[in-house]
């Protein structure tokens, strides 16, 4: 993800008409479904399971339960630890081989997991993970021809299908033989999933091969004519040009890239290389067959993060980490991972691990700031995020994410000044800073600034004009105000067109037809804006509203209470409590 598209997931977390945009990058799935008994002999289910007077906590099944219960709250090395301390006591079980194996994985300690591998194979061959660990430990080994081996021995159906190609191309790679790696690779051009990574996959390894013309030709294929191609890719491409001597068409690449995905930070740090005196000829994307094994299981892991690949996702990253430890992608991506699953202190970590070196050193010390203040240190965050604004000066993107944070807050002053601040550093105004406005905008609005916030929010519309955010929010408040009804009126419709299951944004057209004594309509819309999102006092409040104009005064009470045991703010809570009271004609208008 880049940091433009973080900052515009965090920057509507306190926006009264927009939910959070934490929409889930990855789903979770289990790899290994650990099977309830085990199949080896004293297992811990079978040595406790039975016992009415509970457990020994340093026992095999103590530790297996405490195994457990570390996984299910995202506890990886406690989970770890707990399942190798039941494994020394009964080493022959299956359910704790494979608890402490994907832990191991998931915790990033590969090196002790391969260790149980030869259990599991023996109980499985043919098992997914345990084969993928033991070739990966042969790749790191360079011992090529036990990865072939491994390939030939099969089996070749599922998901081996798919992964099969790829350890063999590495491998074949590996021993210098070009033309079984290119083949090896072609199998999986039409896959459903993995041609992706095939495509991702092809200029890589022609570079690795010493093919240069073909490697150009695979490159142009996959960037040129995209709207938006992979910065990995343009990255290798770059690399490519500039170690063929060809320097300024490698700027001119980057250039062309930044305009389609401006602040990128590798497009950015690659331009940084260019301007450097280098004495040494710049890197390859990947230099060796480990590299590239190590590349395949990354950019798995971001396919399967597009289909909803969950926990594989995660352990294939935590591979190609074990390959290459200074893959600072695979790092970044980890820790999205567990953001969007709100593991928190997970994602701190893997942040803190990326090399002060990498293009992603200042995305990774901006996300971590943002994992401490959801971990409750938001004085921490905010030390954090003063010192990288005060470290550089030039930058807008720390001092940004300052602002956000302020807003998140409710600390308005803080908020709308280092939004300023934030502007002020901004050389040339894009469409892309809409965000800024609407940030900004919407804290002058909620400090009842309102001159100031509708300027904010015309100049987002402005940058922006069919932005459902901006449409929205800014037609909500002239409603809300009464102030240019059927222009806001028309402003939400459009709103709506652009986001028809968008509760907030329905119930705002409720709420506009409301305010138009269009009662009857307005009950249509904000039924349906209920049925979206039921969890909002305001639009179960607007729904009573409704209810009580058209003669449905038993429902609108009920709507009313319904709005009080959602906990809303303490203003609402007041005036819903005096419509239960007392009906609504007694009650100012809104």
């Amino acid at each position: 993800m880049t940091d433009t598209a973080s900052r515009e997931r965090h920057i509507f977390i306190t926006s009264r008409r927009s939910p959070r945009l934490r929409a889930s990058l990855l789903a979770a799935v289990a790899v290994l479904a650990l099977p309830l008994a085990s199949c080896g002999t004293g297992s811990p289910m079978a040595s406790g399971a039975h016992r009415p007077n509970g457990y020994r906590l340093d026992s095999p099944y103590g530790n297996f339960l405490a195994a457990r219960h570390a996984r299910e709250t995202n506890d990886t090395s406690a989970a770890a630890d707990y399942y190798m301390r039941a494994l020394r006591e009964d080493p022959s079980s299956a359910l704790l081989n494979q608890g402490a194996f994907v832990a191991l994985i998931a915790d990033g300690r590969v090196a002790e997991a391969a260790t149980l591998v030869p259990a599991l194979r023996q109980l499985n061959p043919g098992e997914y993970l345990p084969r993928m660990v033991h070739a990966s430990a042969m790749m790191l080994a360079r011992d090529y021809d036990g990865v072939l081996r491994l390939v030939a021995e099969g089996p070749n159906n599922g998901i081996h299908a798919a992964f099969n190609p790829l350890l063999a191309t590495f491998a074949h790679a590996g021993k210098g033989e070009a033309d079984q790696a290119v083949a090896s690779l072609q199998k999986l051009e039409r896959h459903p999933l993995l041609g992706g990574v095939h495509a991702h996959l092809r200029p890589l390894l022609l570079d690795l091969l010493n093919q240069a013309e073909p490697t150009e030709a695979a490159y142009r294929d996959v960037i040129e004519g995209r709207e938006r191609a992979g910065t990995r890719l343009v990255d290798g491409y770059a690399r490519f040009l500039e170690r063929n001597g060809r320097p300024a068409e490698a700027r001119r690449l980057l250039d062309q890239q930044l305009v389609l995905n401006p602040d990128n930070p590798v497009l950015l740090h690659g331009l940084r290389r260019l301007d450097m005196k280098r004495t040494m000829p710049v890197e390859p994307l990947i230099g060796n067959a480990v590299e590239g094994l190590s590349e395949a299981l990354f950019a798995s892991a971001s396919a399967f993060g597009r289909s909803d690949g969950g926990e594989l996702a995660e352990l294939h990253l935590q591979l190609a980490l074990f390959l290459r430890p200074d893959l600072d992608d695979a790092r970044m991506l980890l820790g999205d991972i567990y953001e969007t699953r709100e593991r928190w202190e997970q994602a701190m970590a893997m942040y803190a691990r990326v090399s002060p070196a990498s293009a992603y050193a200042e995305s990774a010390q901006l996300r971590q700031a943002w994992c401490i203040n959801e971990l409750g240190r938001g004085e921490d965050a905010i030390r954090l995020l003063r010192r990288m604004a005060n470290a550089a000066p030039e930058s807008s993107r720390a001092i940004l994410t300052l602002a956000d944070l302020h807003r998140q807050m409710e600390r308005w002053p803080e908020a709308a000044r280092e939004y300023s601040e934030g502007l002020q550093r901004i050389k040339q105004i894009e469409p892309r800073h809409w965000a800024i406005f609407f940030g900004r905008g919407v804290t002058y609005e909620r400090s009842k600034q309102w001159d100031k916030a509708e300027a904010d929010m015309l100049k987002a519309l402005e940058l922006q004009p069919d932005n459902p955010l901006v449409l929205n929010y800014l037609g909500y408040s002239w409603v809300d105000m009464n102030r240019n009804i059927d222009q806001a009126t028309k402003m939400i419709e459009r709103a709506v067109t652009l986001r028809p299951n968008d509760g907030a944004i329905v119930d705002s057209l409720g709420w506009a037809l409301y305010r138009q004594g269009r009662f009857e309509e307005a009950v249509v819309q904000l039924e349906r804006a209920v049925e979206l999102k039921g969890g909002d006092p305001v639009i179960t409040d607007h729904l009573g509203d409704a209810y009580w104009r058209v003669g449905r005064q038993e429902e609108a009470r009920f709507q009313w209470r319904r709005a009080l045991g959602l906990k809303p703010e303490q203003e609402l809570a007041l005036q819903v409590q005096r419509k239960v009271d007392q009906g609504l004609d007694p009650v100012a208008a809104k």
